[in-house]
């Protein structure tokens, strides 16, 4: 922080002179009085993560002669690191050049790029200390806070209804040069669309118990003073006129708002390491700006409506000329349920799908059909599921393998359809009589049984001598479909020979199909 005004600074001595450590306050602070938990759509930032910014921070001190003052070689390595960290988050940042007393500095800008770019909201922090020390607190603490809020606007992959961007400027201690730089050069137009900039400077201190809270606004005022009270912190308006950042943006009557923390013994002083500033300050500054980051930027305290669409099962295969089916999910993933469209598309060609039924809402299922053309090529065909609802759209995708194996070989699929009646026995029967080597330990039958009540069905597996084995036994209750692979061991069986799978209705009311099956005896011997 460039030195603060006179009054301010003998309301600071004078608290030190009394031995406490000063939280900054130009007035009486408000009591904090408990309110209700936060319903917040901000993320809860790990202090953890903040802390590993400053420890960085103060390595890069460390390792270039003790400070990051503007023109050393300890700032721009700052600046670096910060810049290394937005841009592996996929903010669109630059560095932004200028010049103070002969040497280059650099402002770091960050803007997400999602939301209103006629309306920014803007929080940042002076990135340079003095040459006296590190500077963690002054500023270092203001620089990782901002930093990991907008990390955690990546994580979130936010989508506010305003533009945010955040920006790290370089020699305030010098007089704001870096935020003054950036503010008038900035066309007219746009610093016209800065809704709102967010300034936070030492906002570290250990020992604080009361924040303060910039009194320029109101509306952002209140935001800040919303979480701390949830908290059961104290707060004191502050306004830092001319000693910060906000100052070159408030000379244009563009809206400003922040927090600050307090000085201390160690104020623009050599002691001002990473052992100046703690943890749990650190904690709640950082998400005190999330929370009022998000309110301004219009991330809704309600999560909006969404869904997923899923698939069952997600790979199938079928013959020209037949049809398979495919169980479709959806779900509600956030708010309330909606209505959702569904079609498909990269089917081969000719082919078709039919939904039934082909709107539903989600939380609700529905059944694809791929009905193969005679004249659908052979070949895998990706097809992608699509589910269309007022919050956006949704997919997934089915693998289809369009065969034309004659029952030559060790596996084969049957996708001609058999009707399952109430209290019937149907058979579907796969003959092969080019399959040479005998089945092996791992022979898998994959089924695909459209029914409305699993627990009606007995499935077995027949081999060509008759020998049965169970595949299903009157399992399942109430869910609908069988759609599952069975391993068998089936060493004892001959190969060749008609191979049969035999389905039992035992109940009455619910009535179905064998879709599909596929018989595969050298799974996964190749």
């Amino acid at each position: 922080m460039k030195s603060p005004r006179a009054a301010l600074t003998a309301v600071v001595s004078a608290v030190l002179a009394l031995g406490v450590t000063a939280g900054i306050a130009n007035s009486a602070p408000a009591p904090a009085q408990q309110a209700p938990a936060l319903v917040s759509a901000a993320p809860e930032i790990p202090v953890e993560n903040v802390m590993a910014h400053l420890n960085q921070l103060q390595t890069i001190a460390t390792n270039n002669g003790g400070n990051r003052a503007h023109g050393r070689p300890g700032f721009r390595a700052s600046a670096d690191y910060v810049k290394g960290k937005l841009d592996a988050a996929g903010f669109t940042t630059t560095l932004q050049p200028f010049t103070h007393n002969g040497a280059t500095g650099w402002n770091v800008i960050a803007e997400w790029p999602y939301g209103d770019a006629t309306k920014v909201v803007m929080a940042g922090a002076h990135l340079d200390s003095v040459t006296a020390g590190p500077g963690i607190n002054d500023n270092g603490s203001g620089t990782a806070a901002v930093l990991e809020v907008a990390l955690a606007v990546s994580r979130d992959n936010l989508r506010p209804e305003k533009r945010l961007r955040f920006g790290w400027w370089g020699a305030e201690e010098l007089g704001l040069i870096g935020s003054k730089y950036y503010a008038d050069n900035l066309p007219a137009a746009e610093r016209a669309k800065i809704a709102a900039y967010l300034n936070f400077d030492m906002v570290g201190q250990k020992d604080v118990t009361t924040w303060g809270v910039y009194n320029h606004n109101a509306t952002i005022a209140n935001h800040f003073k919303e979480y701390f009270q949830a908290k059961g912190i104290a707060t004191t308006p502050i306004s830092w006129n001319g000693s910060s950042d906000h100052s070159s943006f408030a000379k244009y009557n563009i809206t400003v708002g922040g927090i600050g923390s307090g000085t201390d013994p160690c104020y623009h002083a050599a002691c001002d390491t990473i052992s100046n500033v703690g943890s749990r300050t650190m904690g709640h500054s950082t998400n005190a700006i999330a929370y009022t980051v998000w309110k301004l930027a219009g991330v809704s305290d309600t999560p909006a409506n969404d869904f997923a669409v899923s698939l069952t099962p997600t790979t199938g295969e079928a013959m020209p000329g037949n049809t398979l089916s495919v169980a479709v999910a959806t779900r509600t993933t956030a708010g309330q349920a909606q209505s959702v469209s569904l079609s498909a598309s990269g089917l081969p060609a000719n082919a078709t799908a039919t939904f039934s039924p082909q709107t539903v809402t989600s939380g609700q299922s529905s059944t694809l059909t791929i009905a193969v053309a005679t004249s659908s090529p052979v070949g895998s065909y990706p097809v992608v599921v699509t589910g269309t609802g007022p919050s956006g759209t949704r997919t997934a995708t089915y693998t289809l393998n369009v065969r034309n194996d004659a029952p030559t070989g060790c596996r084969y699929l049957n996708g001609t359809d058999v009707a399952i009646p109430d209290n019937t026995t149907v058979e579907s029967k796969i003959t092969l009589t080019g399959c040479n080597t005998g089945p092996s330990a791992t022979s898998k039958v994959d089924v695909n049984i459209q029914h409305t009540y699993q627990g009606d069905l007995v499935v077995t597996l027949l081999a060509p001598d008759g020998t049965p084995y169970t595949l299903h036994n009157r399992t399942g209750g109430s869910a609908d479909n069988i759609v599952k692979s069975y391993v068998l061991d089936l060493r004892t069986e001959s190969s060749q020979g008609t191979w049969t799978l035999r389905v039992r209705d035992a109940a009455t009311n619910d009535v179905g199909k064998i879709d599909s099956w596929t018989l595969d005896l050298q799974n996964p011997v190749r």
